[in-house]
């Protein structure tokens, strides 16, 4: 019974984390526990449980005596996790081009494939952030660090929720997969470094121009 609760908790962090992420909840947008509950047929104490875990993920802010609404996305918060992902992001390079295994590179080559077919279609933006999360991942998982890997899993949901809300800008992530997979079957960790980080770097940039058109108008 245990483990089913536990299950059906997990779940429904999933879906709500999910809608936060890509902003079918927008910054701002109050999470009522009466109506939650009554919309995933439970009580309201996993709920409770739910937004207090998302809170610790920074994806939900609990006000006291006010409820709980999602986080908002500001520049200030960026800057921070900036900082961490990138320290993150090189820890993860050198243990993926350490650790990485056959299958990880076969992983990349596939998602090459894929992105090589994705280029200038219509929704080439949609899918190309679908491809930037599964390339965080396989390197995430080429890293054999469960701490590590939990870690950014968190950092790149923060950085979803930006590529969400910055998706109509053109080319917002470039992935450089045939650099990362040659860096990898060399197992050059310097470079595994330099790649993560300028791919983290060109993302930056591009929410730095989103921001000062927003705050000049």
């Amino acid at each position: 019974v245990t483990h089913g609760k536990t299950k059906m908790r997990n779940d429904i962090i999933g879906i709500l984390r999910n809608r936060i992420i890509t902003l079918t909840y927008r910054p701002g947008h109050p999470l009522n526990e009466k109506k939650l509950a009554e919309e995933f047929g439970i009580s309201r104490t996993p709920i409770r449980e739910t937004l207090i875990r998302l809170s610790e993920e920074n994806l939900v802010t609990i006000i006291p005596n006010a409820g709980a609404r999602v986080s908002d996305i500001n520049l200030v918060d960026f800057q921070e996790l900036i900082g961490f992902r990138l320290i993150l992001e090189r820890g993860v390079a050198q243990l993926a081009a350490q650790n990485v295994k056959k299958e990880h590179i076969q992983e990349l080559e596939r998602l090459n494939e894929r992105i090589r077919l994705i280029k200038n279609k219509d929704n080439e933006n949609s899918e190309m952030m679908d491809c930037d999360t599964k390339f965080h991942e396989i390197i995430r998982q080429a890293a054999h660090n469960r701490l590590l890997e939990k870690s950014l899993s968190i950092i790149q949901n923060q950085f979803t929720r930006i590529q969400s809300l910055i998706s109509h800008i053109p080319q917002i992530m470039p992935v450089h997969v045939p650099k990362t997979i040659q860096a990898l079957k060399e197992r050059n960790t310097k470079e595994m470094e330099r790649l993560m980080v300028e791919h983290v770097h060109f993302f930056v940039s591009k929410v730095r121009d989103y921001f000062s058109v927003e705050s000049g108008k």
